[in-house]
């Protein structure tokens, strides 16, 4: 589909697509169309890079740029772009059926990037979520329903507006090797946020929370109440960096069934607490954990080339006297950018060398 093709616009295809179809749209930019997918199984691809589609005032069912109401849906190398309705919470996608998978997409200045998702599985692999959000708190970067799990690799959420990079309601939340960051002017509230708990692993990760951020929380688990079946919380191998000064690395209220801390490396500015919240200090288990300061890192707030390295002094204190998980196989020296490790990893925090 593209010009010249046999469908000049996505929404054309959109009404003919029959289940099972690969929908291919010419790289490109196309203004002011808007489509609900109605079909199962399908696959919607940029091809030749990616189709950029910019909503210019327009919006499907009052939603969003595109609803996907069929199930089994991937999408791939498109960008959406621009949002806007009425009531404030358009989205590049408004996920509405069973299974969705976000594959080399970009999500820019919409009022939600991803909204929805309330049974199956969300994937979302190699996306960036950039400067989404209304600004009043209840539109994000994504913004995931009580799906049963929610994937997320190697992906890029940043300067989401006042709401949060991430807000997951997934029983299961698992987020891999991806980056999450204000940057120095960046306003969200959280950069991940699980308001009812559930099952949430965060592996090989790196975050930011600027000195502009909206909240003085990093991670924010059952703020809403951890209400899932289980309720605990696992990071392993992740960074997370502080220029916000004060504040709280992570919270967890008292029902929180575990609270589980692996060679990760936080590091601060003006003395933030590594956990509060409620949950209780046999709940919480650490090993091989670092807790150090911001300024030891030059890099870590610049959006645009982001560098989680930390100086000598601080690479000093880094290394482990075991290797703590023998699957962590991948570090992320860049957003979207998987290097795989030489050797099983040695130093607490995401990077297990310089970038």
């Amino acid at each position: 589909m593209g010009t010249g093709k046999s469908y000049a616009q996505p929404s054309a295809a959109a009404a003919v697509a029959q289940s099972g179809d690969v929908v291919k749209i010419a790289a490109g930019d196309y203004r002011g169309d808007v489509a609900t997918w109605s079909a199962n199984n399908l696959t919607i691809c940029g091809v030749g890079g990616r189709a950029r589609l910019y909503a210019d005032g327009r919006s499907a069912q009052g939603k969003g740029t595109w609803v996907i109401a069929g199930s089994n849906v991937v999408v791939d190398s498109v960008e959406f772009h621009d949002s806007k309705v009425p009531d404030q919470n358009g989205a590049g996608i408004r996920a509405e059926g069973n299974t969705l998978t976000v594959k080399n997409c970009g999500f820019f200045d919409n009022e939600n990037g991803i909204l929805g998702g309330d049974v199956g599985t969300v994937n979302i692999e190699r996306s960036e979520f950039a400067r989404n959000g209304y600004g009043d708190g209840f539109s994000h970067n994504i913004y995931i329903g009580p799906v049963d799990r929610l994937n997320v690799v190697a992906s890029y959420f940043h300067e989401a507006r006042i709401g949060h990079n991430l807000k997951s309601r997934a029983k299961e939340t698992r987020i891999e090797n991806s980056y999450f960051m204000d940057g120095p002017t960046g306003t969200a509230s959280y950069l991940v946020d699980f308001p009812n708990g559930g099952v949430v692993y965060m592996r090989g990760n790196l975050l930011h929370k600027g000195p502009n951020a909206d909240n003085s929380i990093a991670v924010a688990y059952g703020q809403e109440g951890a209400n899932k079946p289980v309720n605990t919380l696992e990071m392993v191998h992740n960074t997370v960096v502080m220029t916000r000064s004060g504040g709280t690395f992570i919270s967890a209220p008292g029902n929180t069934q575990s609270v589980k801390l692996t060679a990760n490396l936080f590091a601060g500015t003006g003395s933030p607490a590594l956990i509060n919240g409620g949950v209780a200090s046999g709940n919480i288990l650490q090993q091989s954990n670092v807790v150090s300061s911001a300024s030891n890192f030059s890099g870590a707030d610049n959006v645009v080339t982001p560098n989680f390295w930390p100086n000598t002094t601080l690479q000093a204190q880094l290394g482990l006297s075991s290797v703590l998980d023998a699957l962590y196989s991948s570090d992320t020296p860049q957003p979207m950018t998987l290097r795989s490790l030489s050797s099983p990893a040695s130093r607490a925090g995401a990077l297990q060398s310089k970038p």
